[in-house]
Parts: C-alpha cells; structure tokens; sequence
C-alpha cells in the first residue's frame, strides 16, 4: 500500500482555546487534498472538501461553495484513495453505524479517511454560529443550532482518529454531512442509513502544521483536551 499523508491546518488543541484565526486559505488547504473537513476563521461554519471543491455549511445548514482567499483555522485533508469500497444496507441507528465501521477498520490504531453515500432515512447536524477569536470550543458550540433532515440523499466525509492522539484532531468518528446537490448539510451528530456506498482511506503519515501567529505562540495548552472535545464534538 502506498504512504499517505494527512495534513492538519492546527492541532485540535488551538481550537479548544478558541484560536480561530490562521492566516491559511482554502488555495493552500487544496495544495494537501482533495478530501477533507473543518471550520473557517471565527468558526464561521462548517468546512466540507469533497472532490476539490470546498463548501461553507453556515449555521442555518446552509451550503455554498468558497473562494480561494478564505481562511480556515482549521482543517485535514487528504488526497482520497481508496483501498476499500462496499455496499451497505440498511443501519436503523448510530451506534450500529458506528459498530459497523468498527468491523470495518483493519486496526484501531492509524488514521482514515471515510466517505460514504447514500440514502439516509435520517440525518441530525449541528453548525455552530460565528464566534469571537479566544472562545474556547466548548462555550461556542453550547451555542449550536440543530437541524435534522429526513429522507435525504448525500455524503458523510470525515476521519476516524486513534484514540491515542486527542491533542491532535477528534478521537474516534468526526464527520460532516452534505445533501447530493450540495445545498445543505452540518456537522454529523447521528444518522440512520438506507443504502449507501463506504470507502475508506488509510493515512499513515501525519503532518501537523503549527502556526506561526502570536496568538498559538502565547497559549497555555493546559485543557484536558479529551474532555473537552467529548462536550464538543459528539
């Protein structure tokens, strides 16, 4: 199997203390894949890049494709090769979508990238609104909208990440969801699936960049940064 890598615009670690300015664009997230999620400077919605376009999920649900000068604060992308494609029917709830995944991972301990498309019976996102640089993550997102969308088709994009590396990016799942026409979607907090098609990418090679701004350079890193994102992200 040939290397690849995955690159991460910050450590989740900055995001967790509210570091939401980087001076990276989307043209420079682009040169590292074509696959990938995240956010936007000031945690201006949800970041989707699927097949080389990026889209901005707002906090609405709304999807719009963006220019190459915006910025993310951060993101991971990967070039997406699948070595494993299959057909999956019918998931009636999370955690068995979860447990399928599971069995479908040669092991817990590397990087993939997940896509899977279909036809989903149920869809539950969440955006967050535009937040104010030094909010630390977990204050932003009590702020969350909800939305839940029926009988939809379109594409979970994300990483399952080893447990192991919490300072990193988000253990285990973190997916984001976009509608086949990409007019909506949000940040994947369940689903039930119909029919869809899974194919799965391994990344065993991580380049984290660490940005060069005053604000990353003064933090104190001192959050239990498993904890945090438990209330965050899940």
């Amino acid at each position: 199997m040939a290397h690849s890598e995955l690159f991460m615009v910050s450590p989740i670690n900055a995001i967790l203390e509210g570091l939401y300015e980087t001076p990276m664009t989307i043209a420079e997230l682009r040169q590292h894949g074509d696959f990938g999620i995240g956010t936007f400077n000031d945690l201006d919605g949800e970041l989707i890049l699927l097949d080389g376009i990026v889209y901005q999920l707002d906090v609405n649900g709304v999807a719009r494709k963006v220019g190459e000068s915006k910025k993310t604060p951060f993101a991971a992308a990967c070039f997406f090769n699948p070595f494993s494609v299959e057909e999956i029917g019918p998931l009636p709830d999370y955690h068995k979508f979860i447990d399928f995944l599971n069995l479908c991972l040669p092991s817990p301990n590397m990087v993939y990238a997940i896509r899977i498309e279909g036809d989903f019976s149920q869809i539950h996102t969440r955006s967050v609104p535009k937040t104010k640089n030094h909010t630390p993550l977990v204050e932003a997102t009590a702020l969350q909208q909800e939305l839940q969308f029926n009988g939809i088709k379109g594409s979970l994009v994300g990483f399952y990440t080893p447990d192991f590396m919490p300072s990193v990016n988000v253990p285990g799942y973190h997916f984001h969801f976009i509608d086949k026409d990409s007019r909506q979607g949000g940040h994947l907090l369940g689903c039930k699936i119909k029919k869809a098609r899974l194919s799965i990418h391994i990344c065993n090679r991580l380049i984290v960049n660490l940005p060069m701004t005053l604000d990353y350079l003064g933090v104190n890193f001192n959050r239990d940064a498993r904890k945090d994102l438990e209330k965050a992200e899940k």
